[in-house]
């Protein structure tokens, strides 16, 4: 698979010589010169480079061309996302024995050799471990094949190809596997130019914060046929869209995952010409397993699946994933054909996927990204005074907080908030907080009799008062937003 792919992006390139192949600030690359530095580049890292290459940069065209030079050279890639804290950039580097570092200056990519303190085993072809955000502190590394990606990127392009997309701008991270493998494998694929910009002109910060004027005028300016968003982003976008009245004419598709999408929300966007459509996938089966598309779409589900995968349920309407499936986790068994999901859905007699739930409390916030909330409540019920404290943020841009803390004042919960804030990714901070009046009990139904949070029940009883927690202007930084007592 791997020959076929960069056989076919040759045969591009043969057909195509000067078409524009990669563009970012810093300039562009026609098709002939893409591959010509990749090899060029896969020479340099088999003298320079080890066998296992962390890769930590913004989206550019040198990360593209390392990525895959790295796969031509038949090595190792660990993308590092850049909102990762330092604990967790020191976690995947140790735990993934990372031997190379490459960083990227405008000038190109700059190689590090690093001396691990051990080298653990990998799942034999492990081509690229991807490292989820982490439902607890440490992120956990999904061991991937080079089949496993470039399987998804053909499915996709066939999938898609209808549409005859011809440029691609990449509006997520490149560590995110969403846009590495779904945005810019499948894209070059259908032969389509990738647009690179820098993530702070698009309008980020850190992994759950967008500015949505910048990212508004880069689709204008560049005018791309399609993108990868998340349901936030997508928000954010539509109410620009409905109070400015402008438009984004050049669109063809909008890919939207991450986290489950509201009908109402693709309603809107459709009206205001965003051909936005929800897809499902996770990183454990490469990205993506199903897709909605114009010609094929249900609003309320998640897609058809994709051809290289299967999915069926067992008896507790668990979704099950047959065929490219992971290696297995980082130092863990073998995965398998098969692979359980944790998500219980169904599937409908013309084969769309619906997607109801998780069968473990995961909160996975509107920005894609995903952790345990037992994680952070541990932190604060360790806190002097706190004697109740319950997470959510599931489908929401950060997280809020319930807390029952008699014995302290609305400054000692914002201190401990800053304080605890401080040493979390942004993606696992508390953005805002409501005090409870009273405790919760299990007389009440909110809490088990061996002291687990009845979350469902909670969420119901305060839905009020949660959704009060969240103003609609994503782009306020999570360390602005004042704890909010209102009881």
């Amino acid at each position: 698979m791997t020959h076929s792919f960069f056989t076919d992006l040759r045969c591009h390139a043969e057909k195509h010589p000067d078409q524009a192949a990669l563009i970012d600030s810093n300039g562009e690359l026609s098709w002939s010169e893409m591959l010509q530095q990749i090899d060029r580049l896969a020479d340099r890292l088999s003298v320079e480079a080890g066998q296992r290459i962390a890769l930590m940069a913004d989206n550019s065209i040198h990360w593209i061309l390392t990525d895959l030079a790295v796969a031509k050279l038949g090595r190792v890639l660990v993308p590092l996302p850049l909102f990762f804290s330092d604990a967790q950039t020191r976690h995947v580097l140790a735990s993934a024995g990372i031997d190379t570092l490459i960083t990227v200056e405008c000038s190109g990519p700059v190689i590090s050799r690093i001396k691990p303190a051990s080298q653990p085993a990998l799942h034999p072809g492990t081509a690229k471990i991807t490292f989820t955000s982490g439902t607890t502190g440490s992120p956990k590394g999904v061991c991937l094949s080079v089949d496993n990606q470039f399987n998804l990127a053909y499915a996709l392009r066939d999938r898609l190809a209808g549409l005859k997309l011809k440029s691609h701008l990449c509006a997520l991270p490149l560590a995110t596997l969403l846009e590495n493998v779904a945005g810019v494998y499948s894209a070059l694929l259908m032969g389509a130019c990738v647009y690179l910009p820098e993530l702070a002109s698009l309008g980020f910060g850190g992994s759950s914060r967008l500015d949505v004027e910048p990212y508004f005028s880069t689709l204008q300016r560049l005018q791309p046929d399609s993108f990868i968003t998340l349901p936030q982003v997508l928000s954010l976008l539509t109410d620009h869209m409905e109070a400015s009245s402008h438009s984004l004419s050049s669109l063809r598709f909008v890919a939207v995952g991450g986290a489950r999408v509201g009908t109402s929300l693709l309603r809107r966007a459709h009206a205001c010409g965003l051909p936005a459509y929800e897809g499902y996938g996770l990183s454990e089966a490469g990205s993506v397993v199903s897709l909605n598309t114009p010609d094929q779409q249900r609003l309320g589900s998640a897609g058809y699946p994709l051809s290289h995968v299967g999915i069926e349920t067992d008896g507790s309407g668990e979704l099950i994933i047959r065929g490219n499936t992971m290696l297995g986790y980082l130092g863990s068994e073998p995965c398998g054909e098969l692979f359980h999901t944790g998500d219980i859905g169904s599937i409908g007699l013309d084969g769309q996927i619906q997607i109801s739930g998780r069968s473990r409390n995961v909160i996975i916030n509107s920005f894609g990204r995903n952790l345990s909330p037992e994680w952070i409540e541990s932190d604060w019920l360790a806190r002097p005074g706190v004697e109740q404290a319950v997470l959510f943020g599931e489908a929401r841009p950060y997280n809020a907080l319930l807390i029952h803390a008699p014995t302290l004042t609305d400054t000692e919960i914002e201190n401990y908030r800053d304080t605890l804030n401080r040493d979390l990714p942004d993606y696992a901070q508390v953005g805002a907080w409501y005090r409870l009046p009273e405790p919760l009990t299990p007389e009440q139904g909110f809490y088990t009799l061996n002291g687990r949070p009845r979350r469902d029940r909670i969420a119901q009883q305060f839905e009020a008062e949660i959704d009060s927690l969240y103003p609609p202007l994503l782009s306020t930084p999570l360390k602005s937003l004042s704890g909010a007592n209102r009881s």
